[in-house]
């Protein structure tokens, strides 16, 4: 006598997934996580906190309907995603749960829906189980739907889960039939559509689900003998994959990671985005269709892109890499699993034999010197220096620094500008979005190193975001990064104000009286804790503008202003001297700037001045308010661009 087949054992333990559920209609939903049930928006209802009987093991229970897709107004059929997310409010005990797939089944593959039929018995729902065919895709009005082929598929299939043979896993939700009563099949929306729904009950869930297979492997075990055959006869790169037990194991870990904030804006994604760059090869195209909301989604997107052609680490893996990288240095909250993350990792990369590059991955440098960022620069054409050249790069380590876009033709100032501010939105997109904070490096000549950069509102369907107070924006003087003659004092005096109060280090600077250059230079020379400058004025305005190119030369990484402002006179009508530490009697604005920053530390301070341009717009708003004009000049010598790129630019729009 034959034993059953392992695919006939994976089918049945679909079957004891399957729930029937009474909502507005009735029709199917199946476990994947503990009390959790999925089901489709036209079955259950469209009404978060209506209550659903649902069914299982002809046992009632009773249901509440936490999220689910708007009703159609006016069509027949529900609009896209239609789905819903079922809650059981005493769920049974030990009840298994379907593992989803996220992966597009291949045309031809076949496939089992789960469900019910009471087509032989009218009124009285029998299990059903269906074969079908992966058909293809459809895209109608929202997104994308699964052709479903070769088989009948009846009202009562509606809701219920469709294995793909191929993964061992339910790739999708039966949504429709084409045609009652014939085999021409239906439509199936894919489990990634999930991500549609309300994004706090989609992370419940998905973590839910991830832990409980983490822990539960009575589906792993029958879906990776299914699928174990696959392993012959795969893609080149099939050595270099993750197989189906690691890919389990990684996500029950990232499940238990603190959850990112989601922002709900025109994009959902925030830094979910930057760390899919982070691990994808240069030049992919991010994900469109659902968003980012939950660490698992980027591990699953990136499961989906062909394997590296150098062999290297598999994106997934690079990413779970860079969360064990994160964790470690976040506390408390991320150490645990953080370590776990990163022995998993280690395993995984050992036996790919990829143990070395995982170490320089993990290696890869944090802190501010290893902050991704986004590095703008304007500078002269060689062939007329009345002209200028623009390229942005997305700057991620001191090894991973990559063009976003080819150099520009020559332009006039005023159009390198606004060239440079048409770049940065959707780097920033990429780099994390416009409500999470990130660095803005501008390297700019003096003749646009006052430019409005922190006042542009780059984004127009949110006119009230000023790129200054949703991004660090700093400024750095191009002239020293052309002069590497100039780097070695610039570094040391970086590193003497390592660990110091800004507050304690700052002194004013205005060019009048004994502050000439020769004298500043003799200063500057005598003191190498000169490192921070209030500048009495603008760097384009005499006699500021002579003090500023001795700063420059001097190696002075830090400098803050007034944007536009002329330089000050003294009130005592006294006359400045060399600078030193004190309270100068003509600027308020040193004055003000000293009392805001007296606790701020060198690589904090970029933070500090986005938070004082924040509070200028706070109310009661107050005329003069220090981060309303405030420029921030913060030159770290550790993150420079290479001297030649590190990799090619692409032509056309970079991500």
């Amino acid at each position: 006598m034959r034993r059953p087949t392992p695919l006939s054992r994976l089918q049945e333990h679909l079957g004891s997934c399957r729930v029937r559920v009474h909502g507005v209609t009735q029709g199917a939903g199946f476990f994947v996580a503990p009390s959790y049930v999925v089901t489709c928006a036209h079955v259950a209802g469209a009404q978060p906190g209506a209550r659903v009987p649902v069914f299982w093991m002809d046992t009632e229970f009773e249901g509440i309907v936490l999220t689910a897709s708007a009703p159609p107004r006016g069509r027949e059929l529900w609009p896209y995603p239609d789905l819903a997310v079922v809650r059981l409010l005493d769920a049974p005990s030990g009840h298994p749960c379907v593992w989803l797939d996220t992966m597009t089944p291949s045309r031809d593959a076949s496939l089992t829906a789960a469900g019910f039929s009471d087509i032989y018995e009218r009124g009285s729902a029998s299990e059903r189980s269906a074969a079908l065919l992966s058909g293809g895709s459809t895209k109608p009005a929202g997104g994308k739907m699964l052709e479903l082929v070769g088989g009948e598929i009846n009202k009562g299939l509606s809701g219920g889960p469709v294995l793909n043979h191929e993964s061992g896993g339910v790739c999708a939700i039966v949504k429709a039939t084409r045609l009652q009563n014939t085999s021409m099949g239906g439509l199936g929306t894919p489990t990634s559509a999930l991500r549609l729904l309300d994004p706090d009950v989609y992370r419940d869930l998905i973590r839910a689900h991830d832990t409980f297979h983490g822990q539960d492997d009575r589906w792993s075990r029958l879906s990776d003998r299914v699928i174990a055959h696959d392993a012959v006869g795969h893609d080149e790169g099939f050595d270099l994959e993750l197989n189906a037990t690691e890919e389990r194991q990684i996500l029950a870990l990232i499940s238990q990671l603190p959850k990112e904030p989601v922002e709900r804006t025109h994009s959902a994604t925030t830094g979910h985005l930057a760390a899919f760059f982070a691990a994808a090869v240069e030049g992919t195209l991010p994900p469109t269709r659902y968003p980012l909301l939950d660490h698992r989604d980027v591990f699953t997107e990136l499961t989906a892109l062909m394997p590296p052609e150098d062999r290297g680490l598999p994106y997934e893996l690079a990413f779970t890499a860079d969360l064990a990288r994160r964790g470690a240095a976040a506390g408390q909250a991320w150490t645990g699993v953080a370590q776990q993350l990163r022995d998993r990792v280690l395993i995984t990369a050992g036996r790919l034999g990829l143990g070395d590059a995982m170490q320089r991955r993990l290696a890869e440098q944090s802190g501010p010197e290893g902050e991704p960022s986004i590095i703008g620069r304007i500078r002269h054409s060689l062939r007329d220096r009345r002209l200028y050249h623009v390229m942005v790069w997305r700057y991620r380590s001191a090894h991973d620094i990559r063009p976003a876009a080819p150099e520009s033709e020559a332009l006039a100032l005023d159009h390198a500008v606004k060239h440079l501010a048409e770049l940065l939105p959707e780097q920033i997109e990429i780099m994390g979005g416009a409500t999470s904070p990130g660095l803005i490096e501008l390297i700019l000549p003096v003749e646009a190193i006052d430019e409005g950069f922190a006042d542009l509102e780059l984004w127009p369907q949110l006119p009230w975001f000023s790129l200054g107070r949703k991004q660090r924006v700093v400024v750095r003087p191009l002239e020293r990064h052309e002069a590497p003659s100039l780097h070695a004092v610039w570094a040391e005096r970086w590193r003497e104000l390592d660990g110091k109060a800004v507050g304690d280090m700052v002194v004013c600077v205005c060019g009048r009286g004994d502050q000439h250059q020769a004298a500043l230079d003799a200063s500057f020379d005598d003191d190498l804790a000169l490192g921070v400058l209030a500048l009495a004025g603008t760097p384009q305005s005499p006699p500021v503008s002579d003090a500023y190119q001795v700063a420059v030369a001097s190696g002075v990484p830090m400098m803050m202003w007034r944007r536009g402002s002329v330089a000050c006179e003294r009130a005592d009508g006294g006359t400045c001297g060399a600078p030193g530490l004190g309270s100068c009697p003509g600027s308020g604005f040193f004055t003000e700037l000293c009392a805001s920053l007296d606790d701020v530390r060198r690589d904090d301070l970029p933070e500090r001045i986005r938070r004082l341009r924040v509070d200028a717009e706070k109310p009661p708003k107050r005329e003069g308010h220090l981060g309303g004009d405030i420029v921030l000049l913060w030159d770290d010598p550790r993150r420079q661009l290479p001297r030649s790129p590190l990799a090619p630019a692409q032509e056309g729009p970079s991500r």
